[in-house]
């Protein structure tokens, strides 16, 4: 058997992982065959007993395959790509960081005047949408319609129908 070094474009064909080890069954054509799916262990930036970051890609996201030691029954999946209008920042600059799933997004931008930290949840995870923001204006909190700001003049309760200075 040939060894197989290096990174290969591959796909989640399914993210549930019976082992809950963070394992996604991946497809590579390149290496595997068409049709052809294997479970591939996670590459974490950072893990330990009960200690780690843990982020499993949807199913249909496109991902970079190593195998251990070129064994291609060893699959690893060691991180994701995006393809055309799939990058979840806006603007797509180095200033921003951005996490995001189906209902929670997380963005934190250092662009110099404007940036910031966004914290989003959305339904299905929660009843009603929720907002926090925190930049250069104070701070905010939104819940549905009702909101709470924290600026340099003083205190607005729903969008100034009460203002505490």
């Amino acid at each position: 058997m040939n060894p197989f070094y290096g990174k290969y474009r591959g796909k989640v064909e399914n993210n549930v992982d019976p082992m809950m080890l963070g394992r996604v069954q991946v497809s590579v054509a390149a290496v595997l065959g068409d049709g052809t799916l294997s479970w591939a262990l996670p590459c974490a930036p950072y893990g330990g007993s009960g200690v780690g970051f843990f982020a499993v890609p949807p199913v249909g996201a496109n991902i970079w395959v190593e195998f251990e030691g070129g064994n291609p029954e060893q699959p690893i999946w060691s991180g994701c790509f995006w393809g055309a209008g799939e990058v979840p920042a806006m603007p797509a600059v180095a200033e921003m960081k951005v996490f995001k799933t189906d209902c929670i997004s997380l963005q934190m931008s250092d662009l110099p005047g404007v940036g910031g930290f966004i914290l989003e949840v959305s339904p299905p995870a929660v009843a009603v949408p929720l907002k926090l923001t925190l930049d250069a204006n104070g701070i905010k909190l939104a819940m549905a319609a009702f909101s709470i700001a924290i600026g340099s003049t003083g205190v607005s309760i729903n969008d100034g129908a009460l203002e505490v200075i």
